[in-house]
């Protein structure tokens, strides 16, 4: 049975669960793979960053210099983590639910400075929710403005201890800022929170592999990545490859087994043809004669057979 909503009420609606979305309870995968709706969907693109430390010559990998902006990568076709909705917390989500509608409107349309001033107030009002702190977070890492989406992110983290969405932004603010170890570790607490968050073993495998230079974690995290995707993204299979060869680990896929070929016959061996005359027998020899008797003639045999 489907419930009907006029536009306003469905908008909120939405509107509600995504700002409930982060605020509990730890995530639990989804039955069926879906796109993240929530406000990570418009994280960064990590891999314009591996395009542009190869086009400076820090990593000698033709594979990724031929990788787009927007790339499979970034079009995660894996299962997005959920969270619970506390329910104590809906009454008051209700009361700011339209302004939180407007603000993401706001963001969708590109309007970037009121939709971050709509969401600030949200949050002012209401600190017990993460989800405006978490948009403000992803505006501010948009504007390159590190320090700033760091604390927004923070706050966010305080909010809402188990969100996986607001470690891993918290990650891409620390290794913007160079804080290398502290972003492995934001990572790494997304997907303690969530082991199957195949955006966090991206963004991981990324600043192993490009900040880190840890091979063989950036390989174990593209792998998992990998594993992850509902269709295997090729421009991280070939990453994978290459980190395999890289770290001593690459094994060839077995060679298929060559057809046989034909095998000539040596022409002293070869049998007669089915279709040829057999021979005919020799007469017996006559008495006395030392050879066979001579065949009877043509015109003998015609003759006799007239």
């Amino acid at each position: 049975m489907s419930i009907y909503l006029p536009r306003r009420q469905a908008v909120v609606a939405v509107s509600l669960v995504l700002l409930l979305g982060a605020c509990s309870s730890a995530p639990k995968r989804p039955a069926a793979d879906t796109a993240s709706s929530g406000p990570e969907s418009n994280e960064p693109d990590l891999v314009a960053q591996l395009r542009e430390r190869m086009a400076a010559g820090n990593i000698q990998r033709k594979t990724k210099t031929e990788v787009a902006g927007t790339t499979s990568a970034t079009r995660d076709t894996s299962s997005a983590p959920k969270v619970t909705v506390d329910p104590v917390k809906q009454q008051a989500a209700m009361a700011i639910a339209p302004d939180y509608a407007r603000a993401i409107g706001l963001t969708q349309a590109g309007n970037d400075a009121e939709a971050l001033a709509l969401f600030r107030g949200i949050g002012a009002k209401t600190p017990q929710f993460a989800g405006p702190l978490l948009n403000q977070g992803l505006i501010l890492l948009r504007q390159e403005k590190y320090a700033d989406a760091e604390t927004a992110l923070r706050a966010a983290i305080k909010a809402s201890p188990r969100s996986p969405y607001a470690q891993n932004l918290l990650g891409i603010a620390l290794r913007q800022q160079g804080k290398f170890p502290d972003a492995r570790a934001a990572y790494e607490a997304a997907l303690v929170l969530d082991p199957g968050y195949a955006r966090a073993h991206f963004n991981l495998g990324v600043l192993a592999d490009l900040y880190l230079q840890d091979l063989p974690l950036a390989l174990t995290h593209y792998e998992r990545y990998q594993g992850l995707q509902s269709k295997p993204d090729p421009a991280v299979a070939n990453w994978i490859v290459d980190l395999q060869k890289r770290t001593g680990v690459y094994k060839a896929p077995p060679r298929p087994a060559p057809a046989p070929q034909p095998v000539a016959e040596d022409e002293g061996d070869a049998a007669p043809a089915t279709d040829a005359t057999p021979p005919t027998p020799a007469a017996p020899a006559a008495p006395g004669s030392t050879g066979p008797a001579p065949a009877p003639a043509a015109a003998a045999e015609e003759k006799s057979a007239s």
